[in-house]
């Protein structure tokens, strides 16, 4: 019996990679000045156009119409951010994502939520339902500050969420959350 032995493929052989700038688009345009932070809330389109993810089943209620200042309405936003929330806590997204967004206190609750949602979980069992948030209400307490109740729906059950969002160095940032 001959043992047989696989050609080995030279190096030189092998597709050289092209390295370009990091500021170049890869086709000599530039690429445009776009950066959120870990967790993109909106994203561009190749059109140009700005994108942001929307639900047809997602309510957003506020109790008041926003208050007049130059803090921009936090409406838009939370929606997106608690179900990026609930993502990681079903271990759909990475916690890391939320660092930007929440205090200290709130990345080491949502942390916890997570392993604690990861260790109840079966082992090699597939989740059937998306969990999504359904609803949010949003009460503006002040200016900066903005009290958020939601509820997420997973199959035919429902669950409550609450937070506490503050304006501060130029965008909203969770700083207490409550999980139903």
């Amino acid at each position: 019996m001959t043992d047989r032995i696989a050609p080995i493929h030279s190096l030189a052989t092998q597709r050289k990679r092209i390295w370009r700038p990091i500021d170049s688009g890869g086709r000599g345009e530039p690429r445009p000045q776009y950066s959120q932070g870990a967790l993109a809330l909106t994203y561009p389109l190749t059109s140009g156009l700005a994108a942001e993810p929307r639900s047809t089943a997602l309510t957003v209620v506020q109790s008041r119409p926003s208050l007049e200042s130059t803090v921009p309405d936090p409406a838009a936003w939370v929606a997106r951010f608690l179900q990026a929330v609930v993502e990681v806590v079903s271990s759909d997204r990475p916690v890391s994502q939320l660092a930007r967004w929440t205090s200290s206190s709130v990345f080491d609750e949502v942390l916890e939520r997570q392993q604690l949602v990861a260790r109840h979980r079966t082992r090699g069992a597939t989740r059937s339902n998306r969990v999504q948030v359904a609803t949010v209400h949003i009460c503006q307490v002040s200016a900066e500050t903005a009290e958020v109740a939601a509820r997420v729906k997973s199959g035919q059950r429902s669950r409550a969420m609450a937070a506490k969002l503050e304006y501060d160095r130029d965008r909203w940032q969770c700083t207490a959350i409550e999980f139903g």
